[in-house]
């Protein structure tokens, strides 16, 4: 397994190629200037097989439908988020979107406890509710990618709609009690974290 990581627009969202033994590879949250990330890709000799979307949030889905049309891959959201794909509003609402998003239908809808192979590697989806209704982490191997839910001590904003911090802080501290062991945490923003740190502070907070 590999994983390659890009930090792209005026959000600083963190950008995620993981990338199986065959070098086939899901792009995790496009967040925006499709150019870029159309060019990164192309550039890593990656076959892109899927998007997986962790939120709906404005800052980690800009980039979407060129990056889709451009390679023609299904794109994967949660049962609940994907109403945000379809009617935008909430996205373009948002003072940094230049370019209106266009609304796009996801292919693969999940829940918690679904899962998908990548060659060897099998992808779990995880609901991390509170940040979003719909926010999906996902766990590869020892890896989570946990979007704008768990960062490095902290979580998302919870202000925006569709936010709730009761929901988000019981979000993590379920994954805390669930997951057993360490993971590395590869984060929507800001820098990577592990759940042995986010123990740590999330038991004096």
């Amino acid at each position: 397994m590999r994983i390659e990581q890009r930090v792209i627009g005026p959000c600083i969202t963190n950008v995620y190629l993981l990338i199986s033994e065959k070098n086939n590879a899901v792009l995790i949250d496009p967040a925006d200037a499709a150019d870029q990330i159309i060019q990164w890709v192309n550039d890593s000799g990656v076959t892109l097989k899927y998007i997986f979307i962790t939120h709906g949030h404005a800052d980690h889905v800009l980039a979407l439908k060129e990056v889709r049309d451009t390679f023609h891959v299904p794109v994967i959201i949660s049962k609940i988020d994907a109403e945000r794909l379809v009617h935008p509003d909430l996205i373009n609402d948002r003072p940094y979107v230049t370019v209106p998003f266009q609304p796009l239908s996801p292919d693969i809808l999940i829940q918690e406890g679904d899962e998908l192979w990548l060659d060897e590697l099998k992808l779990r989806f995880y609901a991390m509710p509170g940040h979003t209704d719909g926010s999906m982490a996902v766990i590869v191997k020892d890896v989570i990618f946990s979007g704008d839910t768990l960062l490095k001590n902290g979580h998302g904003k919870t202000t925006l709609p569709g936010g709730d911090e009761e929901k988000l802080i019981a979000s993590i501290r379920r994954m805390l009690g669930d997951l057993q062991g360490n993971y590395r945490v590869l984060t929507g923003h800001r820098d990577e974290t592990t759940l042995e740190e986010a123990r740590e502070y999330w038991n004096t907070h």
